[in-house]
């Protein structure tokens, strides 16, 4: 009984992130702040969105501009997928921070077009990934409408996270309370 209180209250803080989502990482503004607890998502995947610059930069330009929001994707993917692998009950933290490196991914892809975040270490907006790629690719129009998709897509990831650890945690309770 206590795992299923523990697990529902780790549950419930994941609610509390899915409601800032859409508050912090919704719309692009010059003022981007975020509340300590987002923070500290945030920083890490920030970190691993710059390692991918570096790791895919040997594969050309733009490509490497791709690369810090394919990383900041694909090592919380890889996690879920090994965490599910291995049955483990991270595997839903895992999906969830997809979700959340998902939507902030979408909010960089939105800003594209008006260049209005602040960049890390103070770069030129000539340094603006999202920009860069929808530029090469004759999309900087459509930014703001792929970013709203993208965005929607990583709430969904992020929903469909808690809805699975929360199911699998309440049918880890009654399983344990009908033998």
């Amino acid at each position: 009984m206590i795992k299923f209180i523990f697990s529902i209250a780790w549950y419930l803080l994941l609610v509390y992130f899915l409601i800032l989502i859409p508050q912090y990482l919704y719309l692009p503004t010059r003022e981007f702040s975020l509340p300590f607890l987002m923070l500290l998502v945030r920083f890490p995947i920030l970190y691993i969105h710059e390692a991918g610059h570096f790791f895919f930069g040997f594969f050309g330009k733009t490509v490497m501009f791709m690369g810090g929001s394919l990383m900041q994707l694909l090592v919380p993917l890889v996690w879920y997928f090994f965490a599910r692998k291995e049955n483990s009950s991270l595997q839903y933290l895992a999906l969830f921070i997809t979700g959340f490196s998902i939507c902030d991914v979408s909010l960089y892809m939105k800003d594209a077009g008006m260049l209005l975040l602040p960049l890390i270490g103070g770069l030129s907006k000539v340094h603006h990934d999202w920009a860069n790629i929808f530029s090469v690719w004759g999309l900087l129009d459509e930014s703001y409408a792929i970013g709203e998709v993208v965005f929607w897509i990583g709430m969904f990831v992020a929903v469909f996270a808690i809805y699975s650890g929360v199911k699998e945690a309440v049918t880890e309770c009654r399983s344990l309370h009908s033998s």
